[in-house]
């Protein structure tokens, strides 16, 4: 019921003892506490599946055995030593013996770990690839002959090579300083836009009064969060694979003589696998936030003020 009251020279109506200019004035924030919501609630979740993707090792071999990446490797090493050592010739069928895929597999994910460990601040030192255990495999083919002058053959097939190779002798050291930052930041990304969640959602009980009228309203940005994720998927999936966009950037990146169609299936597949995640992701909050306004009892009627 609308009533009048006088005050200081000024008509002011009430409704049911509130001034509805306040209303009004906490219907309008509280709409724009729950956009920022959801694009903090999209924060998350892009910040969510970026972190259970890029940042684990565990993604990046699902993606690397879906490609057959480590084969493309063996046989892009394979070529470089037949085509460009001297006497690689010689060594290649040894090599292919020792140098099995699973073998491969296995030193790839032992040195990756030690990576993770540094760009993750969990480790100062960067890995060394340790060369000297391919040469401790390729004595297990080598006869007994060849056995008594096993560093003479060695050194004969892929003249001198160290045994041990430093990450900061394949790049600079200010590059791997530079990635480490940039992971260490989607690090706690998550979290920081989970505590930012929390504020604001202090926010809006505050502003609302109410914990159930509250949680509907975060409901409705969970869910718009979830759709919004869903269109920024869809539209990646567009811009990615319908214009061609990773096969022009995989012809650009050809490096050493690696073939263009393997690196173009892995960032296919790696894209993929990312969008995979961020589409559950987006499924989960869209169920969550229809959850929420479900149980708590919505009516078809958003009233912002109790």
């Amino acid at each position: 019921m609308l009533n009048a009251g006088y005050c200081d020279g000024k008509w002011l109506l009430y409704e049911n003892g509130v001034d509805t200019s306040m209303r009004t004035l906490q219907a309008v924030f509280a709409a724009i506490l729950v956009v920022i919501l959801a694009i903090n609630i999209v924060a998350i979740g892009l910040s969510m599946a970026f972190s259970i993707t890029f940042l684990r090792l565990e993604f990046y071999d699902g993606v690397f055995q879906k490609a057959q990446f480590y084969d493309q490797i063996r046989q892009w090493l394979f070529n470089r030593v037949s085509t460009e050592l001297p006497n690689g010739q010689e060594a290649l069928p040894y090599l292919e013996k020792a140098m099995t895929e699973d073998w491969l597999r296995e030193e790839a994910l032992l040195l990756g770990g030690h990576l993770f460990n540094f760009l993750k601040g969990q480790s100062d030192q960067l890995p060394i690839i340790p060369l000297y255990k391919l040469f401790d495999r390729l004595t297990d083919y080598m006869t007994p002959a060849q056995l008594e002058n096993r560093d003479k053959i060695i050194n004969y097939w892929f003249g001198p090579m160290p045994e041990r190779v430093r990450f900061q002798d394949i790049l600079s050291v200010d590059f791997f300083w530079a990635v480490r930052q940039f992971v260490m930041f989607f690090k706690w990304l998550p979290w920081w836009a989970a505590g930012i969640f929390l504020i604001l959602a202090g926010i809006l009980v505050a502003v609302l009064r109410g914990v159930k009228q509250s949680l509907i309203w975060i409901g409705v940005s969970t869910a718009s969060a979830g759709g919004v994720m869903l269109e920024l998927s869809l539209t990646a999936k567009w811009m990615l694979f319908g214009n061609g966009v990773i096969s022009r950037l995989a012809s650009s990146l050809v490096l050493l003589r690696f073939p263009s169609q393997a690196i173009e299936l892995l960032m296919r597949t790696c894209v993929q696998h990312f969008l995979l995640r961020m589409d559950l992701m987006a499924l989960s909050l869209f169920l969550i936030g229809a959850a929420l306004i479900t149980f708590c009892n919505f009516s078809g009627k958003l009233t912002v003020i109790k």
